[in-house]
């Protein structure tokens, strides 16, 4: 029960989530940063399709290959 009531208790419980938080935000930050990246480069890929697909259709319609 005086640990309930003690203020020093209370201080110290926040120091530490306070420690804690600090201690593992830059791995927070490392693993947004790496979410970031990958869907950065999934898009890139994915707009680099997009143009080798369109640039082989335009080739295909000046050859008359397609019907």
């Amino acid at each position: 029960m005086d640990e309930m009531m003690n203020p020093y208790v209370w201080r110290q419980r926040r120091e530490d989530t306070m420690r804690e938080a600090e201690r593992n935000r830059p791995a927070r930050a490392l693993r947004a940063d790496r979410k970031k990246r990958t869907f950065s480069l999934a898009w890139e890929l994915g707009r680099m399709a997009a143009l080798l697909l369109k640039f082989f259709r335009r080739l295909d319609s000046r050859n008359g290959t397609r019907p």
